[in-house]
């Protein structure tokens, strides 16, 4: 198939759509539907006060979104205060810039007039 480059994409779809026919369904066992069962049924059976903790819980679903904000805002300050004080003056910096703009832009306002 991969050879013949006349294919269209109907005549794969249909080849792979025919794989698919032939395979069998799996199907689960005994012992692992009745797993499945007792599970959701020991799941049901531990609703109440204890969900309501487990969801308040500092750690829980809820707060998980908080906390991961939290920290990132934490670690922002902290690398943020830590960080060592400029040394270069902003006004010095400043008219540098301006200065090395004018001289290069100097020549190019004669060209466009």
């Amino acid at each position: 198939m991969v050879d013949n480059r006349r294919h269209s994409d109907q005549s794969d779809f249909e080849f792979v759509q025919n794989l698919f026919n032939q395979v069998k369904p799996e199907s689960a066992s005994p012992e692992l539907k009745a797993k499945i069962l007792m599970s959701e049924q020991i799941r049901r059976s531990n609703t109440g006060f204890s969900e309501l903790l487990d969801t308040l819980w500092p750690f829980g679903a809820l707060w998980r979104p908080a906390a991961g904000l939290s920290m990132a805002a934490l670690f922002g300050i902290i690398l943020g205060l830590s960080a060592p004080p400029s040394t270069v003056d902003t006004d010095e910096a400043l008219t540098e810039e301006i200065v090395a703009f004018v001289t290069e832009v100097d020549g190019q306002l004669e060209d466009i007039e």
